[in-house]
């Protein structure tokens, strides 16, 4: 009697995993710039400086990306009136900057999986303008009467940073550390009328932490 063919074995399949969430291209940040973040208490008065920071960066790819920041500190105190050597209220501040960013020593898993999510070291030229209060402009009685005008004092820069992006605790929380060099301009005016350089050598030093668009992957 013949013997009847016996059917193969269908070939076993894995589960199908579940799938990376993708971080979006367009990441909107909105936090702190602790460097900025300045509270004085005493006798006389208080000082505080709090320092809202709004970023809004697009992902060209894992490596490039295009950034846009606004910020401001915003200031409140009080001083006493009619006293001198007191604390002063200090001066509000906004700063508007743009900035080219190339991510290094990236996780090649995590790009792989999900190249919005390749945070990581950066280097990264910046171009930015702060804007600050530099004084009072009083006038004759009729300035008197409708209150002094206030001086605000530009000054572009351009820097070069090396810096790193990561997650930090929960869902949506990034913090950004960074530090650089570059070129920034000198007040236009000065107390002892002397002649400046266009430009002067400057560095600086961010903190900033965030919560952002972008959420976790599951594990």
């Amino acid at each position: 009697m013949p013997s009847l063919p016996v059917p193969a074995a269908a070939p076993e399949t894995s589960a199908p995993s579940a799938p990376a969430v993708a971080s979006p291209r367009f990441l909107l940040k909105a936090g702190l710039q602790l460097t900025h973040l300045f509270y004085l208490p005493d006798h006389l008065g208080w000082q505080l400086v709090f320092p809202a920071s709004l970023g809004f960066e697009y992902r060209l790819n894992p490596k490039f990306s295009l950034l846009a920041r606004a910020e401001a500190d915003i200031a409140a105190g009080r001083a006493p009136r009619g006293r001198r050597g007191g604390p002063q209220a200090p001066a509000a501040g906004a700063a508007f900057g743009l900035e080219a960013r190339y991510y290094f020593n990236q996780s090649r898993a995590r790009c792989a999986g999900a190249p919005a999510e390749c945070w990581g070291n950066y280097v990264a030229f910046e171009t930015s303008t702060d804007l600050s209060a530099a004084g009072r402009l009083r006038g004759g009685a009729r300035s008197r009467k409708r209150g002094a005008s206030s001086l605000t004092r530009f000054t572009p820069s351009a820097f070069v940073l090396v810096g790193t992006q990561h997650r930090g605790p929960g869902r949506h929380l990034l913090y950004d550390l960074s530090a650089g060099l570059g070129l920034e301009a000198p007040p236009p005016y000065a107390a002892d009328a002397t002649i400046s350089r266009p430009w002067e050598m400057a560095s600086q030093l961010n903190l900033r932490v965030y919560f952002s668009n972008s959420t976790r992957a599951p594990r």
